[in-house]
């Protein structure tokens, strides 16, 4: 009986050890999970190399541009956007976020070649209704005209003087007699001005990503639902059949206005997201994490969360006028990191 006993003990004690030495492998193995980081490309003497990261802090510069509301606001962040866009340093580095106004007009323009705010100026001054008179009125308010008052020429002058305005052009006269063949001229001057921007946009190497509200996503109200489909409906839970899914968003976005409980559920790694990436600002966190094969970037939250301890890397925000960026730029894109 005795030795029966001696047998059973040890028996215990191999499986105990067993177990423990199956727990300390499984903990081994994720300590020492390889970092999913992969090969930077940096510039040195001019020349471009490929650089290993490696356990540090690190800080990547997120741009966050204004962009005006007013139909000549815009087009003077137009004109110098586009200033950056053509002489900004090729080897530097540019993570940009914009509003989700101006992705809209850059999507607006390229269809149309105009702004929509623009297109009044577009219109034949007979065909003008009393709504766009009286916006046009406003978007000429320092123009004198009266020696047309309350004629097509008028309005039709109205419309020459904004577009000398958008163009920068001297010498308008109130006075003259101007005809749609000259406007004509002049729109088609403002279309291949939007056109160079559009291009110089959307083949520049800057990193874009949308800046929007969680409460202001529905797909019901975009066109392309590849781009802004998301499901707000999201049911938390603790067993991994149950997890939330967001549907797959094509651009990079940023979001604000994130729902706490989601924040919560995101750190813990308890929700997966149908996207590569997705930068969120929030007041809890900053760092980053993984969900399988996605990856959430917390932005301006106060506590610290890096999946990867010995990689501190944080996305720092960083509001500056356009053409400041011309004098500055970041060590490293967002997706140096994060693809």
């Amino acid at each position: 009986m005795k030795k029966i006993g001696i047998i059973l003990m040890v028996s215990i004690s191999m499986l105990s050890f067993g177990i423990f030495d199956k727990i300390k492998s499984e903990i081994k193995l994720k300590g020492e999970e390889i970092p999913r980081f992969k090969k930077i490309k940096v510039i040195i003497n001019g020349k471009e190399e490929m650089r290993k990261v490696i356990p540090g802090r690190y800080q990547i510069k997120l741009f966050e541009i204004n962009y005006p509301n007013d139909i000549f606001g815009k087009n003077k962040f137009y004109n110098e956007f586009n200033e950056v866009l053509e002489n900004v340093n090729k080897n530097k580095k540019y993570s940009l976020l914009l509003e989700k106004r101006f992705y809209d007009d850059m999507q607006k323009i390229k269809t149309d070649e105009m702004s929509e705010e623009e297109k009044i100026l577009e219109l034949p001054a007979s065909s003008l209704d009393s709504y766009g008179i009286q916006e046009l009125s406003v978007l000429s308010k320092n123009l004198n005209v009266s020696q047309y008052a309350g004629t097509d020429q008028e309005y039709l002058n109205r419309q020459i003087y904004v577009l000398y305005e958008l163009l920068d052009k001297k010498n308008f006269n109130p006075g003259n007699v101007y005809s749609e063949l000259d406007k004509e001229f002049l729109i088609s001057e403002l279309k291949e001005k939007r056109k160079k921007i559009v291009k110089n946009f959307e083949s520049s190497k800057f990193e874009y990503f949308v800046k929007e509200s969680y409460n202001n996503i529905d797909f019901k109200k975009f066109q392309d639902d590849s781009v802004y489909r998301f499901d707000k409906d999201i049911v938390i839970s603790e067993k991994i059949e149950d997890q939330a899914l967001l549907p797959k968003i094509k651009n990079n976005l940023y979001l604000t206005d994130f729902p706490v409980e989601i924040i919560e559920e995101l750190a813990k790694n308890n929700l997966k997201l149908k996207r590569e990436i997705l930068l969120l600002e929030n007041n809890r966190f900053h760092g980053y994490t993984y969900n399988e094969n996605n990856t959430v970037v917390f932005i301006n939250g106060k506590n610290s969360r890096y999946y990867y301890n010995d990689f501190k890397i944080d996305v720092i925000l960083e509001k500056i006028n356009v053409l400041k960026l011309l004098k500055t730029s970041s060590n490293y894109y967002i997706s140096d990191f994060f693809n």
